[in-house]
């Protein structure tokens, strides 16, 4: 099924457009995996775009967020390299992240007494109350992202991508 057939419409989409420009130019290749990878990549930097405005409008980066959301989804406090793992950043930007919150008083450092030489990082009050006012508000922009779909083909859609995410972690 092509995005015009998705769609509705008799452009189809941009993912269509480089399609059919590689076949016309290749047509000895398969060209089925644009189909899936381009909508993938194109549908996430939309939805990272619309996010990062959410985000951007409350002062944070989308790897601050991360920070502060892991945190709030955890009943104990973590390490910076818990939350460097958690968040899949790099050892320097997390550092650099954590030292920014902390200068804004969204989270606070205290001695790991498992080791008495780490650190454990914790969300303050603010980081709190912060991360229950932008977390709606994303989600609502998510959700109109997807509100041209019905909420089985939403379903759908969350099952290809599990088993593709899966797939692709295995690999």
């Amino acid at each position: 099924m092509t995005g015009a057939e998705v769609s509705g419409t008799d452009r189809g989409d941009a993912v269509d457009d480089i399609q059919r420009e590689w076949r016309r130019i290749r047509p000895d290749l398969d060209l089925e995996a644009i189909g899936v990878v381009g909508r993938v990549l194109r549908s996430a930097a939309l939805i990272v775009h619309r996010s990062d405005e959410v985000l951007a409008a409350h002062g944070l980066t989308r790897g601050e967020f991360d920070i502060l959301a892991v945190l709030r989804r955890s009943a104990t406090p973590r390490s910076p390299g818990e939350l460097r793992t958690i968040s899949l950043a790099t050892a320097p930007s997390t550092t650099k992240r954590l030292k920014q919150l902390e200068g804004r008083g969204l989270v606070s450092r205290s001695m790991n007494p498992a080791d008495g030489r780490g650190a454990l990082i914790s969300l303050t009050a603010a980081g709190r109350d912060l991360v229950d006012e932008v977390f709606p508000l994303q989600l609502s922009a998510e959700n109109s992202l997807l509100a041209g779909l019905k909420g089985d083909e939403r379903a759908a859609l969350a099952r290809s991508l599990t088993m593709l995410l899966a797939s692709i972690e295995r690999s």
